[in-house]
């Protein structure tokens, strides 16, 4: 793991460890990470659903196509 040094809006902070009920940055921002790799799976396995391909993701055309 690598420490990093970044600027954090405080309200969007505040606003996803509400949503995560979480009590830490640390925390919510791996959280807020997890949440992202999981939509990112569930996209994916909704478009294999409907037979397009992951790349559809991509191109904003194709995964408007896709979602019907």
């Amino acid at each position: 793991m690598t420490k990093r040094l970044v600027d954090v809006d405080d309200e969007k902070l505040e606003a996803v460890r509400l949503l995560l009920g979480t009590h830490t940055m640390k925390a919510t921002v791996a959280g807020a990470l997890d949440e992202v790799l999981a939509l990112d799976l569930r996209r994916k396995e909704l478009l294999a659903e409907r037979g397009a391909p992951p790349a559809a993701l991509a191109d904003p055309d194709e995964r408007a196509a896709a979602w019907g």
